[in-house]
């Protein structure tokens, strides 16, 4: 009975241990788009491009991530075209709404082609774990989902 305890307890630790190793925090000197594109692929995402600044990453929806040139965050954006005839007041009235509906997304209008960005940034200054890392990608997606939704009369979207 006592080995068996001991047993218990040395597996309930082996767990714990394997835990919080994969909690560890990883430092902003060790970002570029290689470490990057290995957390996507562990994460089971597809990985489409990678450039010397950033990748470009598909799960549900296609993203960009850009990494900050000082290292203190990584910003992580998707691009969307507007539709044919959609009026500026209408496609503003649109964006203020998700801009202040939306909190954990900004997005910003680029007349010129006629495109709507999305951006979140996931600050890495004092270090992050993969796993926050990846749970802020997919909250990001949700926060574009839920964006795309405030166009009720699709009208920009």
């Amino acid at each position: 009975m006592k080995t068996l305890k001991q047993l218990i307890l040395l597996f309930l630790m082996c767990i714990a241990t394997q835990s919080f190793a994969q909690g560890q925090l990883s430092s902003p000197d060790n970002v570029t788009p290689k470490y990057l594109e290995t957390i996507f692929e562990n994460a089971y995402m597809d990985v489409l491009d990678v450039k010397d600044t950033f990748i470009k990453i598909k799960d549900s929806q296609t993203m960009y991530l850009d990494i900050d040139p000082k290292q203190r965050y990584i910003s992580i954006n998707s691009v969307y075209t507007v539709k044919k005839g959609a009026k500026k007041d209408e496609i503003l009235e649109v964006f203020n709404t998700v801009n202040k509906e939306v909190i954990m997304i900004k997005c910003y209008y680029n007349e010129s082609a006629h495109t709507v960005s999305f951006y979140y940034y996931f600050w890495i200054d004092n270090g992050f774990s993969e796993k926050t890392f990846v749970s802020a990608v997919k909250l990001f997606q949700s926060g574009v989902t839920l964006a795309l939704q405030k166009d009720v009369n699709k009208t920009v979207f």
